[in-house]
């Protein structure tokens, strides 16, 4: 029975529309989707704009430097000094 309810109502879903009654904002989704899905190599969060770029190379290097400052915090808590 689930089946068949999932059957019929793909049916009523698929008439064709005419293009007047679709909503302006609707192809301009369209535009915005083919341009993120664009096969060019690059993830889908640098495909915005410039500021994409720059947030996720502050983001990298934010996130070395704090591994670089757990690296060194480690070391100074494992490695005695010398008196």
């Amino acid at each position: 029975a689930v089946v068949r309810s999932f059957a019929t109502s793909a049916g009523r879903r698929s008439a064709a529309v005419p293009k007047e009654q679709i909503e302006k904002g609707y192809f301009e989704i369209r535009k915005v989707q083919e341009h993120f899905q664009k096969k060019d190599g690059k993830p889908v969060f640098l495909k915005g704009s410039a500021v994409d770029q720059v947030l996720y190379r502050i983001t990298m290097a934010l996130a070395l430097v704090g591994i670089g400052g757990m690296g060194k915090l480690f070391y100074d808590l494992s490695v005695p000094k010398k008196d």
